[in-house]
């Protein structure tokens, strides 16, 4: 089946995609107001933005992982699904964000959760 043959470059590229929010890490500020058209104010909005960058790019750093270990892919992947449902599920459900950039990006995570969705069907 094409999504088992194909799962090693799938997981790298959404892995690599994913790590882009080391972003949030580095510059919480720039990145809130890139995705979300505001700004994390005060030290402790800029903590928990820091944090969920942080936290975000080492979901990417399991997935690219995954592509090498298959033996870890299913607690990865549905790691991976919850988060990215999560997230864009409440984009999704928040009408300001839906106009943002954040939709794209909840949208990529849609596609994700489809073709990881689609391996774990598809694996005995």
């Amino acid at each position: 089946m094409w999504i088992v043959r194909n799962i090693d470059w799938i997981l790298i590229v959404c892995g690599l995609a994913t790590c882009s929010m080391m972003a949030m890490a580095l510059a919480p500020r720039w990145a809130m107001g890139f995705a979300f058209g505001e700004v994390a104010e005060g030290a402790a909005a800029e903590l928990v933005a820091r944090s969920w960058g942080e936290m975000i790019f080492a979901s990417g750093l399991l997935l690219i992982y995954a592509a090498w270990h298959a033996e870890a892919r299913l607690p990865i992947l549905l790691f991976s699904i919850a988060g990215k449902l999560g997230f864009a599920g409440l984009v999704v459900a928040e009408p300001q964000f839906r106009r943002r950039r954040a939709l794209p990006m909840a949208v990529a995570d849609g596609v994700m959760i489809a073709l990881f969705g689609w391996y774990l069907a598809a694996t005995p």
